[in-house]
């Protein structure tokens, strides 16, 4: 047995573990995939049929690949999704004025009365307003 190609197969592993843990941008992954590549064929290009290693091989590089593109795929879509709690939420929603907004008052999303100043104008109760900002504990609104 070629303990080299061993060596490689396990620090391929070892890079597809950290590419998981690590934002590399498929980096790690790619070295891996290299790494993995090698180590099987030292490990067992001369132990086995030539038929039955390229099968091996190509399978392996298969679910290798599918793996490695299904983790990136996840990743980077997670990256891209909207922010789904904090204040950060809050901002581009529509609320509702409870009190008179000249320029501070209280707003009403979600079920929650809030503080809100307007960033111009006025606002009477009833009217929507969008949400640009929040400071604290206050909205700061604008008109629709």
């Amino acid at each position: 047995m070629n303990y080299v190609g061993l060596l490689l197969i396990l620090v391929g592993i070892g890079l597809f573990v950290t590419e998981i843990f690590t934002s590399a941008y498929a980096l790690f992954a790619l070295a891996g995939l290299v790494s993995l590549i090698l180590g099987l064929l030292l490990t067992f290009q001369a132990s086995v049929n030539s038929g039955v290693f390229y099968g091996l091989f190509v399978l392996m590089l298969a679910l290798v690949a599918g793996g490695a593109f299904f983790i990136v795929r996840r990743v980077s879509e997670s990256r891209l999704t909207h922010v789904a709690a904090g204040k950060e939420d809050l901002i581009g929603r529509l609320a509702q004025v409870r009190s008179h907004l000249h320029p501070t008052g209280t707003v009403f999303i979600e079920g929650e009365l809030w503080n809100a100043r307007i960033v111009s104008g006025e606002a009477e109760p009833g009217e929507q307003v969008v949400i640009v900002g929040v400071e604290g504990l206050v909205l700061t609104v604008r008109k629709k």
